[in-house]
């Protein structure tokens, strides 16, 4: 039987919330001036969303260029009101990072015996060296894991899990509109609740389950297929357009792998312990299926991204990462201290789990001010000199019926309010073909985009200034208007790189190619 909220929060417990309130609030607090590119796409389609010029990127073009449908609707409630998109999205990713705090403290309160390591539990997620990094950055990343924890929170509800599923699937239903991963946990869900249908009691959590996911994330579906004439953000197929081949999906493994361990490598390490040492402690002698669903999910999402070939970014794997968490604080309790633990038991597990709570915090803030806090200055000031400025000039220099393209589309668009021709594919979709043929740096200095658009404007991205000049045969149909040096553009492309602005002399390049 699944363990229940027990009587009221105990002395140790209300210190430690304490403590990993606070301790979250001053991370978040250090993350606070954080900006990304991405998060600019999300405020265009918010922007254009509470204009009523409906969820698209580009005036008039419907391209499901969002996998967060719930994040930019959100954000288009509160510029709506009248208030800062950024700021907006600023706000919300606070409200639903401490949000995750409780929820992860409540999932403690539920899973774990021990009061104190309910404590040390909350307070080791609360210093999450990738949750602060996302934290305030403006991306959807805090509410998809808030989503997903209180999702999780109902599934351990009741006499055994899966009791409530009602609360349950609407909750995943909606962490699927925030991030795609959580689709994932639709599907399980509704496999497991399948396979544990072998009663009337079991038919009647099957249908309370699925009625939720089928009225809002199918009603989301069908609107998608309606509006945008596809089912799934054309920023999957983008993607996977990043690479292929063995090489590429092994380093896309290993990354993944480079991104948990460096703020889970204690936890997963003591989990793998239990697991070998802690014998029949771990597992129940009967248990429905749905006891496997959270380690199937934390197993099987990884494996799918390496499959789809996908540059995973640690925002990607987050939300993962408050149930690993659970899953290794429960699985240790049950091996230092068993299903009902004696006093000497109780005694010794707690300072194991000092030790242990000890050892993950050091690796977090270690991860925090050795890796999060450069990049998230270097590529902060890179963006606030580079494109966000070149994204105000295009709108105080140019036609408003200028075009632009480029590689790095957010702050572009959402600064010039002009159209954009997005290079990478993600809301241009006719890009990706192109991607699967070419490198995105040939495809520049091919001009192979001039297969779906003119622009009028072009920026590109390389190591260093009017580098297409050189590399281009159609140089000649360039005409540089300036360039701006980036000291890092983030964890996907670490290093410095310049981007170079040009203006486009089409007549010129179609008599280039006359005489090829």
């Amino acid at each position: 039987m699944v363990l229940t909220l027990n009587g009221p929060v105990t002395r140790v417990e209300k210190i430690g919330l304490g403590v990993a309130m606070a301790l979250a609030l001053a991370l978040m607090w250090q993350v606070r001036h954080y900006v990304t590119d991405d998060t600019f796409i999300h405020l265009q389609y918010a922007k254009h969303l509470a204009a009523g010029q409906g969820f698209v990127f580009n005036h008039g073009e419907h391209v499901y260029g969002s996998t967060s449908p719930l994040w930019v609707a959100l954000i288009a409630d509160g510029i709506a009101l009248g208030l800062d998109g950024l700021w907006t999205a600023r706000v919300l990713g606070m409200l639903a990072t401490l949000w995750s705090v409780l929820l992860f403290f409540q999932l403690m309160r539920r899973n774990l015996r021990m009061p104190e390591l309910r404590a040390l539990a909350t307070i080791t997620w609360a210093g999450h060296a990738w949750m602060a990094r996302w934290s305030l950055s403006g991306m959807e990343t805090p509410l998809a894991v808030a989503l997903v924890l209180a999702g999780f929170v109902a599934f351990t509800e009741g006499k055994q899990w899966g009791s409530r599923p009602v609360r349950t699937g609407a909750l995943w239903a909606l962490a699927a509109l925030t991030r795609p991963e959580a689709v994932f946990l639709l599907v399980l869900w509704a496999v497991f609740l399948v396979v544990d249908t072998d009663s009337r009691e079991g038919v009647r959590r099957l249908i309370a389950g699925a009625l939720p996911p089928v009225l809002i994330y199918g009603g989301w579906l069908l609107f998608a297929r309606l509006y945008f004439g596809t089912f799934w953000p054309n920023t999957l197929s983008a993607k996977v357009a990043g690479g292929t081949g063995w090489a590429y999906l092994f380093e896309t493994f290993m990354r993944q792998i480079k991104i948990v361990g460096a703020t889970d490598a204690a936890l997963a390490g003591a989990m793998v312990a239990a697991m070998a040492f802690g014998g029949t402690r771990l597992w129940p002698r009967r248990f429905q299926a749905q006891r496997l669903l959270p380690w199937v999910w934390v197993g099987i999402v990884p494996v799918l991204y390496v499959m789809r070939g996908v540059p995973v970014l640690s925002r990607y794997l987050v939300p993962l990462m408050p149930v690993l968490a659970w899953l290794a604080w429960r699985a240790v309790e049950r091996w230092w201290a068993g299903e009902e633990p004696a006093p000497d038991l109780r005694r010794g597990a707690a300072l194991l789990g000092v030790g242990l709570a000890s050892l993950a915090l050091v690796q977090n803030l270690l991860v925090f001010n050795n890796v999060v806090m450069p990049q998230v200055t270097s590529f902060s000031a890179g963006l606030r000199q580079s494109l966000i400025p070149w994204g105000e000039w295009f709108d105080q220099h140019t036609k408003p019926t200028a075009t632009i393209a480029a590689p790095d589309i957010g702050a572009l668009g959402y600064f010039s309010e002009r159209r954009v021709v997005d290079l990478a594919g993600l809301v241009t979709p006719a890009m990706v073909p192109l991607l699967d043929k070419e490198q995105p740096e040939d495809l520049v200095a091919n001009f192979s985009f001039a297969a779906v658009a003119r622009p009028d404007y072009l920026v590109d991205r390389s190591a260093r200034a009017y580098d297409l000049l050189s590399r281009s045969r159609f140089a000649a149909a360039l005409t540089p208007i300036g360039n701006a040096s980036v000291p890092n553009l983030g964890v996907a492309r670490p290093g410095a790189v310049v981007y170079s602005f040009y203006r486009v002399d089409w007549a010129a390049y179609d008599s280039l190619g006359a005489t090829r």
